[in-house]
């Protein structure tokens, strides 16, 4: 499992590059949310990250030479959904980084540090976004779910906007989340989240052992 994660993240390094420089061009294209901008560009960039590790994977065809060997399916599933995780929190400590530089020079009136519950929304939303993605990929393959791939990262740049709105209009389970705020509206949503990533990985596994290479 460890090397199959480790897998994971070092094909990652070559977008490396790209993620500051999303997360620069996001920090002035999406300063209007305010004190959601952190969480904005967490969770967009973090799932950039999953779609690209599905992307190189197809190139270097790593599902036909894992399948290859004796790995158990569920470990190379696994690693797939562990490595959403570190994503995240590599892409809070990047934006991190950059939200300091760009403080320190005085560039984009950034004046909302990334906190950590930016972090734990951001993961929250990451999760439960892959965890609607990655059954299809594993089912089909990243090639024939590319227009499922456009469509989930279309609803990952808009979730900060609908949250707000939501927010902002104050439905019954918004008020209901605001008295049990905030560790207790965290912690429920989260227990969904992980619930729903829970089943989507029986269900990618299932998918994924059918699959033929």
């Amino acid at each position: 499992m460890i090397s199959l994660l480790y897998k994971e993240l070092l094909v990652q390094k070559r977008v490396l590059g790209m993620a500051f420089l999303y997360i620069f061009v996001f920090s002035f294209a999406m300063k209007n949310l305010g004190e959601q901008l952190p969480l904005a560009i967490i969770t967009a960039v973090s799932y950039m990250f999953v779609l690209y590790g599905g992307a190189w994977d197809e190139k270097a065809s790593s599902d036909r030479l894992w399948n290859s060997l004796p790995v158990p399916k569920w470990k190379i599933v696994g690693a797939k959904y562990l490595s959403v995780l570190v994503y995240v929190a590599g892409v809070a400590v990047l934006t991190w980084a950059v939200f300091a530089v760009l403080s320190m020079v005085g560039m984009g009136g950034i004046s909302t540090p990334v906190r950590l519950e930016h972090a734990a929304g951001a993961a929250i939303s990451v999760v439960g976004v892959s965890s609607i993605y990655l059954p299809v990929y594993f089912a089909l393959g990243y090639m024939k779910s590319r227009m499922f791939n456009l469509l989930m990262m279309l609803a990952t740049f808009s979730l900060p906007w609908l949250l707000s709105d939501l927010l902002v209009n104050r439905p019954a389970w918004a008020a209901f989340l605001e008295k049990t705020r905030p560790v207790g509206a965290l912690g429920l949503v989260a227990a969904f989240v992980v619930l729903l990533a829970a089943l989507s990985f029986l269900v990618a596994l299932k998918l994924y052992a059918r699959r033929e290479f």
